[in-house]
């Protein structure tokens, strides 16, 4: 196995620790999630660490990540970077590592900083007013990241972590890897809140909120909210089936 391994400058005293995780993965600190993909919590060195092991690459992606587009690891890594010459908050980029065999890329990690954040879906958790202040800010942030160029294709309460700092609550944004960098016009904005996941009541709130930032109509905000909303059910219903299909013609 042949691996790639970029380190921030920053980071160089970790480097052995770091040249170390595709071996040690599984038994590095413990696992705060798992599904198509890990994320391992780990403390090292008076540094909190997150690692996410990208580890299920079907062969269609294994050639493109290998010979015409960046992987999703260094998308994270790459992103990250360019979020906070931004000034947008996001876990801080520690490094990336890709690992292949027979020519092909067979798994990746990306390495950031621990963060205390919440994920949003812990928003149900807040008292009602806070919620609104939440939301309130959270279409002011979306507007600003739009208005700088930035369109985070997996815009999901899972994605946008918040925490209230001096009374105000700031957003770090998480799985960069599928960001978009250029002119974002109201009607993809306006899409980016159909991915949300909120329930209805909220994504109305905070579709109102966005629509009075672009100084668009609240009716027509809601019809287009809405239409996204149910394109992307139906999308992520195809992309299931996709994904069931092609774990059973190509090796994990």
């Amino acid at each position: 196995m042949n691996r790639k391994i970029i380190i921030d400058p920053d980071y160089h005293h970790l480097e052995e620790y770091i040249r170390a995780i595709p071996e040690r993965f599984d038994d590095l600190g413990k696992i705060i999630h798992d599904d198509r993909n890990v994320l391992r919590h780990h403390e090292f060195g008076n540094v909190g660490l997150v690692i996410k092991s990208y580890r299920r690459i079907y062969l269609p992606n294994r050639i493109r990540y290998t010979y015409f587009y960046p992987s999703k690891a260094q998308r994270a890594f790459d992103y990250a970077r360019l979020l906070l010459e931004k000034g947008f908050l996001t876990p801080k980029p520690i490094a990336y590592i890709e690992c292949t065999t027979n020519l092909l890329l067979t798994h990746s990690f990306f390495i950031s900083e621990y963060t205390e954040f919440e994920p949003l879906k812990m928003i149900r958790e807040l008292p009602i007013q806070e919620q609104e202040e939440l939301l309130e800010e959270l279409a002011a942030f979306t507007y600003r990241l739009h208005l700088n160029h930035i369109y985070h294709g997996d815009y999901s309460v899972g994605n946008i972590l918040y925490k209230k700092i001096d009374g105000r609550f700031e957003f770090s944004l998480v799985d960069n890897n599928r960001m978009k960098f250029g002119p974002v016009s109201f009607s993809r904005g306006v899409r980016t809140m159909g991915r949300l996941g909120l329930p209805a009541e909220q994504l109305v709130s905070i579709g109102k909120m966005y629509g009075r930032l672009w100084n668009i109509d609240e009716i027509v905000v809601m019809e287009r909210l809405f239409h996204h909303q149910k394109n992307m059910r139906n999308t992520n219903s195809l992309k299931r089936s996709g994904k069931l299909l092609l774990r059973k013609v190509s090796p994990v």
